[in-house]
């Protein structure tokens, strides 16, 4: 099993403890890949580094901040990859590139030897071209026990799913486009085919949002104190403000925020999840963005475009739930359109499972990132 290992522009340390994992189970590291400065962006943008390119279509946007983890997945350079996802870090640019991408529970692989940005919020993931791939990689993290509890990864169609979803962002700017609500659609009528259905609202979304902006700026300012003081290296622009934001937050809220945590993470098992293995919402709402459209220096800059990019996404961070994104069809451009899975604690053998079945009902079996020649998938 090859790997690679994404590298800030800071300097080496001692190796992660997933990395020693996976080096124990044989996986060969490939390269060091250019991300987000300190893993702080939903794009690619990198000042020491050039843009990321994506293997799809070069004019299309690749996320971040794992965004060289996924390139060289997507390029076929390596099987799979690790990342970090803070607020959608490994599952935004596997969305903007056609691959899956697995956020774990938070606490399930270890986080020693990683490069802070948000401690409480950040999170080892894994990207891969298909399930097995990933199942894979994940397994070698884990420890034995951990492993154990992979077992039940099943087949396609080995039993019924029982589906929540929800389409509709509570914030009315955040508007999915047609095509990516008619292809979530026809993939939750396939999912829950046999089994069941139910919609659901996320009402308290822009509060887990809220929270979650709370303790990603504190824990930043926090990470990156001696930079913001002069005593380290400066950091780029767009990392200074994600840190300078966590300076003026007052301490208060963010005690706040790591205390409602658990309640609200016990809150959204208890509604959305109580008769439910999954909860499906978009990934991207209105598909991948091109690069004028998410870079601030862009003439074509728009805001709203970069905020599409993780609005789905950053609340399962705060939450500490496992969540998994993958293509199910592609837009008229032929870029693809994903969705994302969320689950409860430990319940990363289902999400891959689903992931597996969405490979062979959509793509032959042959694994994602294939959209530009694949047959099997839908318009």
């Amino acid at each position: 099993e090859a790997s690679a290992v994404e590298a800030s522009a800071s300097d080496a340390s001692a190796p992660a403890s997933v990395v020693t994992r996976l080096a124990a189970a044989g996986s060969q590291p490939l390269a060091a890949l250019a991300m987000s400065e300190h893993a702080s962006g939903a794009t690619g943008e990198n000042p020491h580094y050039p843009l990321p390119v994506n293997p799809l279509d070069a004019c299309a946007a690749v996320g971040g901040s794992s965004s060289g983890s996924v390139v060289a997945v997507a390029a076929g350079l390596c099987y799979g990859s690790l990342g970090t996802d803070t607020a959608g870090s490994v599952r935004i640019p596997a969305a903007t590139c056609g691959l899956l991408g697995l956020k774990p529970t938070r606490g399930l692989l270890p986080g020693d030897g990683v490069a802070p940005l948000a401690p409480s919020l950040d999170t080892v993931g894994v990207i891969a071209r298909n399930a097995d791939d990933a199942s894979a990689v994940l397994r070698a993290t884990l420890d034995a026990v951990q492993c154990a509890a992979l077992d039940t990864y099943a087949a396609p169609d080995c039993r019924a799913w029982r589906i929540a979803s929800c389409w509709t962002h509570p914030d009315p700017t955040v508007l999915a486009d047609p095509p990516t609500l008619d292809a979530l659609e026809d993939y939750a009528g396939e999912c829950s085919a046999h089994g069941a259905r139910r919609d659901v609202q996320l009402t308290a979304l822009p509060e887990w949002m809220r929270l979650a902006q709370t303790i990603l700026h504190s824990e930043a300012a926090a990470s990156h104190a001696d930079a913001l003081r002069g005593r380290a290296p400066a950091l780029a622009p767009l990392t200074r403000t994600v840190a300078l934001l966590g300076a003026a937050i007052p301490p208060g809220w963010y005690a706040a925020a790591v205390e409602q945590r658990a309640s609200h993470a016990q809150a959204f098992i208890a509604e959305v999840l109580a008769d439910s293995d999954v909860l499906l919402t978009p990934a991207l709402p209105r598909g991948v963005p091109d690069w004028s459209q998410v870079l601030s220096t862009s003439p074509g800059f728009e805001p709203r475009r970069l905020l599409d990019l993780f609005c789905w996404l950053s609340f399962v961070n705060y939450l500490g739930l496992p969540a998994i994104v993958f293509p199910i069809g592609r837009d008229r451009r032929g870029r693809p359109l994903c969705v994302q899975a969320i689950g409860r604690p430990g319940s990363e053998a289902m999400l891959l499972a689903i992931a597996r079945h969405a490979e062979h009902s959509r793509f032959d079996g042959q694994g994602f990132c294939r959209l530009a020649a694949s047959s099997c998938l839908r318009d």
